[in-house]
C-alpha cells in the first residue's frame, strides 16, 4: 500500500493478551504525520517509520502491573485504539474460557493443577553421553545469564533467514555452505548476530539486545530486514529459533551428569533452566499467539505480528501443527526430555528453599519448593495438552511416545483419556498403528534411512514406555482398554526390513528424503550399516521371541530383495556383503514427496555409480529439484491436461504431493551370474475436485539385469517401455562427474533442458509444470546420436571410477546438461552431474535400451549389442566379455505371441537367457533356439485360493504344480508379489503355501456406511491406488466386498467405495483391507 492511498488511521495490531513486563511491536498507519501516542503505564523502548509499510512502529513493554490497558493513536481528528489485556504468570495459571475453549491449554482441561508424583518413574532411560566442552560454557555462567539465554516467547522465531536470495551482501554464494542453516552464530552468550560464512558480513545492524530496534543500514526489528526490492531477511527471528532449541542442549547433559554423580550444585542449576522453560511454556498455554507458529518452507512474512489463533473461530483446531516455544515436530521429543530431567532432581526438588530463593532473585513468584515442583509439572502438563490440541505433530509415531513418557514423568494414574485419545484420535491411532503405520513388507510408508527408523525404533518404544506405565499402575491402563501395539502380522518383518534395505553393507537403498546429499562418494570410510539400534533390537527380541529362520538368515547373504508392500526391488551379487546391487523402485507411500516411480540405483565397488539427491538441501527446492522425476534415474510421460497439484506447505494432506504413480513386480529371474527384475507400472494422478484417485493412461515397462562378467566385474542391463501421453522421457544422471564421447557431432544450446527459451530457474516460461527440473538443467548440449553408441561418465572424486554407457535403442539425438543443486548457482553446489536426457514425442511406445558398466579399471565388456525382434517392444541383449563369457538376454514385455530374434530364437513372453550355453527361462511358454524347441505349458500357471489363515499367512491353492520354497507367487487381480517360505503337499495340484508377508493391508473402524460407500475412522494409505481392487473383509464373520475405490479425505479417514452395498455392516464394526480372499486367483511363473 502507497502512503497517499492510506485514508485512515489505523492501528495495526496488538497482542489481545500479554504477560507482565514483556515487550511487543504496535504499527500504526497513518496518512498524516506521525500520530500522538497513547501508552501510559506502558514504556516506550523505541520507535521508527517504515516506508515500505506505511507504518509507525512503536516497541513497548508492559507494565508489572496487571490490568486492561487501552492503547491509542490520534492524528488529524483521526483516531483508534487497542485494548491489551496484561496479566501475570499466576494469573495466566488460572483457567478461565474463553471464544468457547478452555483456557490455558493444560491437561487435565478446566482444572486446577493436583500433583500425583510419588515416585521417579523415568530413571530405566538409557544415561546419555556427557560432552563436557560443550557443557562447561553453561557451568560457568551465573543464574542471570541462563535465565536470559531463553528468548522470551514474544519474539518472532522462524526457521530460515532467507531461502532465495541468501545473503544482503555475497547473494545465493552463501548456500555453498549450506541449504538450511548456513549462517554462523555465537550463541554463548546470545548476541542476536548472524555471520554470512563466505563474505564474513554480519547481520542486522542494529543490537536488539540494547533495545535497539532501527540503526544502520540492515536494521531488523524482531520482524525481519526486508532490502530495497522487499525481499525478506529474517535474522533475528532464524536466531531465535536457534537459541531456543539450544537450551534444551544443557538439560540434557546436565540430567546425564546428575543420573551419574547427583550434586546439589549442578541440580540447582539445572533446576533455574526448568524454572525458565516452565515459565514461556505456561506463558504459551494461555497466550498461543506466541508460539512458534507453523512451520514455513520458506522466509515468509507476518501480517504485522503473531495471528491470535485463541480467537479463530475453531480456536483449537487453529492450535495445529503451531508448536510451542519450538516448532511442532520438536514437541514431543523436548517434552520427553524435560520430563527426564524434571523426574532425576524431583526427590531433592520438592525439599530444596535455596532453588526458590534463587529463582526469586530472578523475578519468578514461587514462596516454596512445591510451587517450583507445580510450575515445572505443569509445564509437562501444558506439553502433553499440546500434543493432545495436535500442536505437536512430528514424525510417526513421535507424538504418542513424548505423550506416553510425559504420562510417566507425571505419574499420573488418571490420564484415560489421554491414552484413549492416542489410541483413537491422535495422528498415530495407536489401536492400529502396528498395521496401519507399517507396509506387510516391514517398511514404513515414508522414506528409507533415518526417517524409516524413527517409525520402526518408536514403534518398540512405544510398546515399551505402554507397559512400563501398565506396570506402574496395572489398574488405571489395563492391556483390555490399552492393548498391545504388536501386529503379529507385521512385528519381524518390521525388524527384518532395514536390514534387507542395505546395499554393500554400508548404506540403505535411497528411498525419498533418505541420506543421500548428491555427492557420490566411496563408502569404504563408512562403518558397516547398523539398519537398527541395539536397543530396539533387543526390544524386538524380548516382544517377539526368537525366530530360528531369521536368525539363519543373517548368516547367510541377503540375495535378492523384494519389498512388495512398499515396492522396492534389490538384485544382489552372492557376497555378504554383496560387492553390488542395483534396485529399482516401483511403489509409492503416503508420506513420499520423490517422484520415484521406476528409479533404479546401482552400487559397486564400494562406492554409488548412480544414485538419488536424498534429503533436500531446501524445503525451497525439493519439489523443482531433489524430488523431481527428472532428477531421478528413471522414465516419465507428459500429459498435457495433467499437471502437478500446487498445494501449500502446511496443507493437511501432504500424502498428496509430488504423486508419480504405482507398479508391480512382473517376474524375478534368478541363475548363477544373473540376476533380473521386470516390472511394469502406470501413473495415477489425484483429482482434487472428486477427490478420487484416476489413472491417467500412461504406462510404463522397465526390466533390470544385474550380471557377473570378468573376475568382480558387473554390469547393469536396463530396458524401459514408455507409452501415453504426449512427451516421453528418459532421465539418467549417471557418475558425478563428465560424459564424454567419441566420433558424435554435438552442438551447443542456449537455455536449458526445458528449451532455449528457458534460463536456469526460470520456471515462470516452461512449457509444461513438469519441466520444473529440466529448467535446472543448464550448459544444454545435443549430440547427433543414431542407432547404438557408446559414452563414458567419470567421476569427479575418483578419476578411477568411470560409469560406461552402451545406448543399445533408444530414440535418435540425446541431449546432456549440467545438473547442480537448485540453490545458489551452479559453481556453488555440492556436486556437478552431466545428466542425459531422451526425448521422444510419440504416441507408439518408446524404447530405451541401455548397458552400464561401472568399473576401476579397463572394462570388462567387449560387446554389448542389441538383438531386434519382429515384435519392436521386445529386445534380446548380447554381451561379450574380454576374458571370453557370452550372454544373451532375451525380454518379450506383455505379449505372449510368438516372437523372433535375429539370431533365431523364438520366445513366446516372459524373460529368456543363454549364459556361456546355458539356458534358463520364466514366464516364456516357449524358448526356440536354432537347434532346440522347448516348450513349458505349465510356464504360466493360474490357481485359486480355497482356503486361508491370515494369522499364520498360508494359503491352500489348487492347480499348481512344480512350486518349492523360494519361488515367488502374485495375486492376479492387484499383482501384490509373494515368495514363498513353505509348501505342503495337500492333495493332486493342492497345496499349503506359506507367504511370507502378511496378506492384512490395514484395519479400522467403521464410521458410516452409506450404500456401497463406507467411511472409515482410521487413514489407511490410499495413495496413488494403493486399495484399489482390493477386498474389505469385516473381521467378525470374514464378509467382504471388492475395494473399487478409495480415498483419504484427510489425516484421519479413509472412504472406500465397495462393488456393492456391504449386506448388515454399521458403524462400530471391525473391518480390514486384504489382499486377496477365497475365490481369488492366483499366478505362478516357475523358472525353467
Amino acid at each position: 500500500m502507497s502512503h497517499s492511498k492510506l485514508t485512515a488511521l489505523r492501528v495495526c495490531w496488538a497482542p489481545r493478551l500479554l504477560l507482565t513486563g514483556r515487550s511487543f511491536r504496535l504499527p500504526v498507519q497513518t496518512p498524516g504525520p506521525e500520530p500522538q501516542l497513547q501508552f501510559a503505564p506502558f514504556q516506550l523502548i523505541d520507535r521508527r517509520f517504515s516506508p515500505s509499510d506505511d507504518a509507525f512502529m512503536y516497541y513497548l513493554r508492559a507494565p508489572q502491573t496487571s490490568g486492561d490497558y487501552t492503547l491509542s493513536a490520534e492524528c488529524s481528528g483521526q483516531s483508534d485504539a487497542l485494548v491489551v489485556q496484561v496479566r501475570t504468570l499466576q494469573e495466566l495459571r488460572q483457567c478461565n474460557r474463553y471464544n468457547g475453549a478452555e483456557w490455558p491449554r493444560r491437561w487435565p482441561l478446566g482444572c486446577d493443577w493436583d500433583s500425583t508424583k510419588s515416585a521417579q518413574t523415568l530413571q530405566d532411560t538409557p544415561v546419555r553421553q556427557v560432552n563436557m566442552e560443550t557443557l562447561r560454557w553453561w557451568l560457568e555462567q551465573d543464574d542471570a545469564t541462563l535465565w536470559r539465554q531463553l528468548p522470551e516467547a514474544e519474539g518472532p522465531r522462524a526457521h530460515y533467514v532467507n531461502v532465495h536470495q541468501g545473503c544482503p551482501s555475497c547473494g545465493t554464494a552463501i548456500f555453498a555452505h549450506h541449504g538450511y542453516y548456513p549462517w554462523v552464530r555465537n550463541l554463548h552468550p546470545a548476541d542476536l548476530r548472524s555471520e554470512c560464512p563466505n563474505c564474513r558480513a554480519t547481520f542486522p545492524s542494529n543490537d536488539l539486545r540494547t533495545g535497539d530496534f532501527s540503526s544502520g543500514e540492515y536494521p531488523d526489528d524482531g520482524f525481519g530486514y526486508f532490502d530495497r526490492d522487499g525481499h525478506l531477511f529474517l535474522f533475528a527471528a532464524a536466531y531465535r529459533r536457534d537459541l531456543v532449541n539450544l537450551y534444551n542442549s544443557p538439560i540434557d547433559q546436565l540430567t546425564s551428569l546428575l543420573r551419574m554423580e547427583f550434586k546439589p550444585q549442578i541440580a540447582r542449576r539445572l533446576g533455574i533452566m526448568l524454572l525458565r522453560y516452565a515459565s514461556e511454556v505456561l506463558n504459551l498455554a494461555a497466550i498461543p499467539q506466541f508460539r512458534h507458529g507453523p512451520s514455513q518452507e520458506v522466509e515468509t512474512a507476518w501480517d504485522w505480528g503473531q495471528p491470535d489463533w485463541s480467537s479463530d473461530p475453531n480456536p483449537i483446531a487453529s492450535l495445529f501443527r503451531k508448536g510451542m516455544l519450538r516448532y511442532a515436530i520438536d514437541i514431543p521429543t523436548i517434552g520427553a526430555s524435560l520430563a527426564l530431567a524434571y523426574d532425576t532432581i524431583w526427590p531433592w526438588l520438592k525439599e530444596d528453599r535455596e532453588l526458590v530463593a534463587r529463582a526469586q532473585a530472578l523475578g519468578l513468584a514461587i514462596a516454596r519448593p512445591a510451587d517450583a515442583v507445580y510450575l515445572i509439572e505443569e509445564m509437562l502438563a501444558s506439553l502433553l495438552q499440546c500434543l493432545l490440541d495436535g500442536g505437536g505433530l512430528s514424525n510417526l509415531p513421535r507424538v504418542s511416545e513424548g505423550a506416553l513418557t510425559l504420562i510417566r514423568g507425571l505419574d499420573r494414574p488418571d490420564a484415560q483419556d489421554a491414552l484413549e485419545w492416542l489410541y483413537d484420535r491422535g495422528p498415530e491411532k495407536l489401536r492400529g498403528f502396528g498395521t496401519n503405520d507399517f507396509f506387510p513388507c516391514g517398511t514404513p510408508p515414508e522414506a528409507t534411512g533415518g526417517y524409516n527408523d524413527t517409525h520402526t525404533r518408536g514403534l518398540f518404544a512405544l510398546e515399551y514406555q505402554l507397559r512400563q506405565l501398565r506396570q506402574r499402575h496395572p489398574q488405571a491402563y489395563p492391556e483390555a482398554l490399552f492393548p498391545s501395539l504388536l501386529d503379529s502380522s507385521r512385528g519381524r518383518r518390521i525388524v527384518q526390513a532395514p536390514g534387507e534395505l542395505a546395499l554393500l553393507g554400508r548404506i540403505p537403498f535411497h528411498f525419498g528424503d533418505g541420506g543421500s546429499s548428491g555427492v557420490q562418494t566411496p563408502l569404504h570410510d563408512r562403518p558397516p550399516l547398523e539398519p537398527l539400534p541395539a536397543a530396539t533390537k533387543a526390544l524386538a527380541d524380548e516382544y517377539l521371541g526368537d525366530d530360528p529362520l531369521v536368525e539363519s538368515a543373517r548368516q547367510k547373504p541377503l540375495g535378492n530383495t523384494v519389498l512388495d508392500g512398499v515396492g522396492i526391488a534389490i538384485l544382489r551379487t552372492g557376497e555378504m556383503p554383496e560387492r553390488a546391487a542395483a534396485g529399482i523402485v516401483y511403489g509409492d507411500a503416503p508420506y513420499h514427496r520423490h517422484m520415484d516411480l521406476l528409479d533404479v540405483q546401482l552400487y559397486a565397488y564400494d562406492r554409488p555409480f548412480i544414485s538419488d539427491l536424498g534429503y533436500p538441501q531446501s524445503w525451497a527446492s525439493v519439489h523443482c529439484w531433489e524430488g523431481h522425476w527428472a532428477t531421478h534415474n528413471s522414465v516419465w510421460s507428459v500429459a498435457p491436461d495433467l499437471h502437478p497439484l500446487e498445494l501449500p506447505f502446511d496443507t493437511p494432506q501432504p500424502f498428496l504431493k509430488a504423486i508419480a504413480g504405482r507398479g508391480r513386480l512382473v517376474r524375478i529371474l534368478s541363475s548363477e551370474g544373473l540376476q533380473v527384475a521386470e516390472v511394469e507400472a502406470e501413473r495415477w494422478a489425484w483429482n482434487p475436485v472428486e477427490q478420487r484417485w484416476y489413472r491417467p493412461g500412461i504406462y510404463f515397462r522397465r526390466l533390470i539385469a544385474l550380471v557377473e562378467t570378468d573376475g568382480q566385474g558387473v554390469a547393469l542391463i536396463d530396458l524401459a517401455r514408455v507409452a501415453g501421453g504426449a512427451e516421453h522421457w528418459r532421465i539418467c544422471r549417471g557418475l558425478e562427474g563428465e560424459f564424454a564421447v567419441q566420433g558424435i557431432e554435438s552442438e551447443k544450446l542456449s537455455g536449458t533442458a526445458a528449451g532455449p527459451g528457458v534460463e536456469r530457474g526460470q520456471l515462470d516460461r516452461l512449457a509444461h509444470p513438469d519441466h520444473a527440473a529440466l529448467a535446472y538443467m543448464d550448459q544444454p548440449t545435443q549430440l547427433q546420436t543414431t542407432g547404438a553408441w557408446r559414452g563414458t561418465w567419470t567421476s569427479s572424486h575418483d578419476p578411477a571410477a568411470k560409469l560406461d554407457l552402451h545406448a543399445l535403442r533408444a530414440p535418435n539425438g540425446v541431449l546432456t546438461a549440467r545438473a547442480t543443486a537448485a540453490m545458489g548457482t551452479p559453481d556453488q553446489s555440492g556436486y556437478t552431474y552431466r545428466t542425459l536426457l531422451w526425448r521422444r514425442e510419440s504416441e507408439e511406445t518408446s524404447c530405451f535400451d541401455l548397458v552400464f558398466e561401472p568399473r576401476l579399471g579397463p572394462a570388462t565388456l567387449s560387446r554389448a549389442e542389441a538383438v531386434p525382434a519382429s515384435d519392436p517392444d521386445a529386445i534380446g541383449v548380447r554381451i561379450e566379455t574380454r576374458a571370453g563369457r557370452e550372454l544373451t538376454l532375451y525380454w518379450h514385455p506383455q505379449s505372449r505371441e510368438p516372437t523372433r530374434y535375429a539370431d533365431g530364437t523364438e520366445l513366446s513372453g516372459g524373460i529368456a537367457a543363454c549364459i556361456d550355453g546355458e539356458w534358463c527361462s520364466t514366464g516364456a511358454a516357449t524358448v526356440q533356439t536354432r537347434t532346440r524347441r522347448n516348450h513349458f505349458p505349465r510356464a504360466r500357471q493360474i490357481a485359486t485360493i480355497t482356503a486361508l489363515d491370515r494369522d499364520t499367512s498360508t494359503v491352500e491353492v489348487t492347480g499348481l504344480s512344480q512350486i518349492a520354497t523360494g519361488d515367488r507367487v502374485r495375486i492376479r487381480s492387484t499383482g501384490r508379489n509373494y515368495r514363498v517360505v513353505a509348501v505342503a503337499a495337500l492333495a493332486e495340484s493342492s497345496h499349503r503355501l506359506t507367504l511370507d508377508l502378511s496378506s492384512i493391508l490395514g484395519k479400522a473402524r467403521i464410521a458410516a456406511v452409506c450404500g456401497s460407500e463406507v467411511e472409515l475412522d482410521f487413514f489407511l494409505p490410499t495413495r496413488t491406488g494403493y486399495l484399489h481392487s482390493t477386498r474389505l473383509e469385516r473381521a467378525s464373520d470374514g464378509t467382504w466386498q471388492p475395494i473399487v475405490d478409495a480415498a483419504n479425505p484427510d489425516m484421519d479417514r479413509t472412504v472406500v467405495e465397495l462393488a456393492s452395498p456391504p449386506q448388515g455392516w454399521s458403524a462400530g464394526d471391525w473391518v480390514r483391507a486384504v489382499a486377496y480372499t477365497v475365490g481369488d486367483a492366483i499366478e505362478f511363473e516357475p523358472a525353467k
